[in-house]
């Protein structure tokens, strides 16, 4: 009997959101970007970044190649997500495939005794973060539910420090327009790590 995955309608409503989950934009001429994040113990969000709106296919396959999940080039959105259910997998490990005409992404991930395991990255802390028109976003997805501070320093020393909380998903948004011209640092910390964004006003 084939072993099948079934995914839930649920969809991360913003964009915002979406983007904390990728973290970095693909650009033009490259495949879409893909990325595993949990949801539960037997569940992951898998979302993809297509910048430019190609269509693209997603599968999942087994290790033996065979094919387990399968959306045809109806993916055209530029941020896609959807949450699936793996409990039903064997324990083994397994492959998301990601395609368009600019190439193929890929990442694996482990099921065990019914368990999601992803793959490890280098940081747990991956937060989107842009600055336009005076006004610094910052989204995130806070996976250890750790209190996640910021800090903004400039030349002369610490600006500004706010403690934004211990939600799974953090949104925010601070005007500059009251800051000096120069260059600043932003540090995000949840207290095991800390991630450093420097821009220029």
């Amino acid at each position: 009997m084939k072993t099948k995955v079934f995914y839930l309608s649920t969809r991360i409503a913003t964009g915002v959101v979406l983007l904390a989950i990728l973290a970095v934009k693909a650009f033009a001429g490259e495949a879409p970007k893909v990325k595993m994040v949990p949801y539960s113990s037997d569940k992951a969000i898998i979302a993809i970044d297509n910048a430019f709106s190609r269509v693209s296919e997603l599968s999942i396959e087994n290790e033996a190649g065979s094919v387990i999940y399968y959306k045809d080039g109806s993916i055209d959105e530029k941020i896609y997500s959807k949450v699936f259910d793996f409990k039903n997998l064997s324990d083994g490990i397994y492959t998301i495939r990601v395609r368009n005409t600019d190439g193929e992404k890929s990442i694996n991930f482990k099921v065990k005794e019914g368990r999601v395991e992803m793959e490890k990255e280098t940081s747990a802390m991956q937060p989107y973060i842009e600055v336009k028109d005076d006004v610094l976003k910052l989204s995130m997805l806070n996976h250890t539910l750790s209190n996640v501070e910021i800090n903004l320093s400039d030349k002369k020393g610490n600006v500004f420090n706010k403690d934004l909380g211990k939600q799974f998903s953090i949104n925010a948004g601070f005007s500059l327009a009251r800051l000096e011209k120069g260059n600043y640092e932003l540090s995000i910390s949840n207290g095991s790590e800390t991630v450093n964004y420097q821009f220029e006003k």
